[in-house]
């Protein structure tokens, strides 16, 4: 039995920010690291894949992440799941009902079927054009740092073309790479083999990977916290360059103070002018990949 309180104050004056005039409403995947404050602080729609742990399953963005990792450390089986075309079908109903324009930005097709039922719900139902749909072939943070910068240009933006354009540049500039603390994880979810999983923690393996059109690629091992700082940092400079002004996200599962005191203050002083962003990994992925892993997600910036 859990409770919890909420001031009707502040979701008076919130509700306020969302009914702001916008060019376009933007939805999108709760599997891209937004979370639910973000989503009604930018007056935007999220889907949510569901999470599933021993007999307990819900909304991803109604699990509560400490109680998910706990759990997972403790050896609980945990996994993921996609909404039902229904409740898909009338979110789609209900949000192009209520906006003149929108633009779902949606998890890579390599990942979940939401683009597919998207598509062919557009083909049936929507005879005014008001549903466009994005394969972004980006997931987890990737998927976040176009969404969220997609709906704060929105806020300014003349047109819906000027939006959809800057999300089209998005998900080409954007990338993402995630540190995996162990493979235990991933085994039990059946995303690498046992044995393969227990030579690598054997030999103190932490693999580094990447969301792609194509699936999640692996772009490098490392030993150690250390060593997967160095690699975030090293592939940060690679493509944004200094004195510009980047969105980055930080995303942690269960060590949200280590990632804070290891790698914010670091960026802060590489690109002073940069939007920074520290956030919890979106829990379908922390499912896969299993508390202790951490991620950067960035946007250079987009002029």
């Amino acid at each position: 039995i859990r409770w919890t309180d909420e001031d009707l104050g502040e979701q008076v004056r919130e509700f306020g920010e969302r009914e702001r005039p916008r060019a376009i409403h933007v939805m999108s995947d709760a599997a891209g690291s937004v979370t639910r404050d973000d989503a009604r602080r930018l007056g935007m729609t999220l889907l949510d894949s569901y999470v599933t742990v021993e007999d307990m399953a819900a909304p991803e963005t109604c699990v509560n992440p400490a109680d998910l990792y706990d759990a997972m450390r403790r050896g609980a089986r945990a996994s993921t799941s996609q909404a039902s075309e229904f409740e898909r079908h009338e979110l789609y109903r209900s949000v192009t009902g209520r906006h003149g324009r929108v633009l779902y930005l949606c998890v890579g097709s390599a990942y979940t079927g939401n683009y597919a039922v998207a598509t062919a719900w557009k083909q049936a139902h929507d005879r005014e054009n008001r549903l466009t749909v994005i394969d972004t072939g980006a997931a987890s943070g990737r998927l976040a740092v176009i969404a969220l910068d997609a709906a704060r240009y929105a806020e300014v933006a003349d047109t819906p073309d000027a939006v959809l354009e800057r999300a089209l540049r998005a998900v080409d500039q954007s990338r993402e790479y995630i540190f995996i603390d162990n493979l235990h994880y991933l085994a039990a979810g059946g995303r690498i083999s046992k044995t393969k999983a227990f030579f690598g923690n054997m030999l103190n393996m932490k693999p580094v990977v990447t969301p792609t059109r194509d699936g999640v690629i692996s772009v490098g091992k490392v030993k150690n916290f250390d060593e997967q700082i160095a690699f975030a940092l090293t592939r940060l400079g690679e493509d944004v360059p200094p004195g510009s002004k980047p969105f980055i996200m930080v995303q942690y599962t269960d060590n949200r103070s280590t990632v804070e005191k290891a790698i914010m203050a670091e960026i802060q002083s590489r690109y002073p002018d940069a939007d920074i962003k520290l956030q919890p990994l979106s829990l379908t992925t922390g499912v896969h990949v299993g508390p202790g892993t951490w991620s950067l997600a960035f946007l250079p910036e987009i002029r």
